[in-house]
């Protein structure tokens, strides 16, 4: 997966976001929606781990009960955890 500046533009749009620091990252929350559409958790925590750039291509690995979002150096990115 990857996040152009088109799609990043339409989502802080859609989301009224005018921070200037999405000019390069991605917001984190955007990537979560793709994270998350794989399962079915009502609790999870996320932890964000380091900035995404865009157009940085991302990696998903679902692992039990857990979501990691890394590039493609292993650096890890997002961790979302579901809560019992």
């Amino acid at each position: 997966m990857k996040y152009d500046l088109e799609t990043v533009q339409a989502y802080l749009k859609l989301i009224n976001d005018a921070n200037p620091i999405h000019d390069e990252i991605v917001p984190g929350q955007l990537v979560c929606e793709w994270l998350l559409n794989d399962v079915v958790w009502y609790k999870y925590k996320i932890q964000y781990k380091n900035p995404i750039k865009i157009n940085e291509p991302l990696i998903k690995e679902i692992i039990k009960d857990k979501i990691v979002c890394m590039n493609e150096d292993g650096t890890v990115k997002i961790v979302v955890s579901k809560i019992e």
